[in-house]
């Protein structure tokens, strides 16, 4: 039996994928066990806002399709919860979203993956856990990886904060900052713990909540 150790010695399915390897890897053929019959197609993209995405392309008959982006760097395991997730909407029937009939759906399938090997039995147990008692949110990785993720977005978040208030970021202060691919420029009538409260200037009232990674510039009210 071959080895599933990487030449780093971390186990394989605990190593973050890189794009080119997903769809290899959603091709081999306990995988595809995972999936077969409940669905007709996996589509690959590259889209940063979501994870995973179940949906019905209408025709006759209608197409059920998972969309799964390829450039988020999940592990093999992650990737098998995210598939799981996704397909669990199709068993379910998509219009349940998460509900208690999805969750149910979602857990057999987490084990399902257990039985077929694409999970060891510690993330089964885990993976059920989340499923059943926790969030149905956006999937950011296995608990120990999520949180040391958000740990780093918070030290961004705070080094970007520092700077912008290097340069004067306060409330009565003007911004510049990118909005639907446009520069805008807005009067800052609250700075919040990861947005700015931004306004029409003069208006003092909030129009939007801008993230502090999305602000270009700042000036004096």
């Amino acid at each position: 039996m071959g080895s599933d150790q990487t030449p780093s010695g971390r186990p394989a399915r605990e190593r973050p994928l890189a794009p080119d390897e997903v769809g290899e890897f959603l091709t081999r053929p306990t995988v595809q066990k995972l999936y077969e019959g409940r669905l007709e197609r996996i589509e690959l993209t590259r889209v940063r806002s979501y994870v995973g995405k179940a949906l019905v392309r209408k025709g006759r008959p209608p197409q059920r399709v998972v969309r799964l982006a390829r450039n988020h760097g999940l592990t093999e395991t992650e990737l098998i919860f995210v598939l799981c997730h996704e397909v669990a909407h199709h068993v379910a029937g998509v219009v349940e979203r998460h509900s208690d009939l999805w969750r149910e759906a979602c857990a057999e399938l987490v084990r399902e993956a257990g039985k077929l090997g694409l999970l060891p039995e510690y993330r089964v147990q885990q993976g059920v856990e989340m499923v059943l008692n926790g969030s149905a949110s956006k999937f950011r990785g296995w608990p120990e990886r999520a949180e040391k993720a958000e740990q780093q977005r918070k030290e961004r978040r705070a080094e970007i904060l520092e700077r912008l208030q290097a340069r004067g970021l306060q409330p009565g202060a003007r911004v510049r900052f990118i909005y639907r691919r446009r520069v805008h420029i807005g009067e800052v009538v609250r700075v919040n713990r990861v947005t700015v409260s931004v306004g029409e200037v003069g208006g003092g009232r909030t129009v939007l909540r801008v993230p502090f990674g999305r602000i270009i510039g700042v000036t004096d009210g």
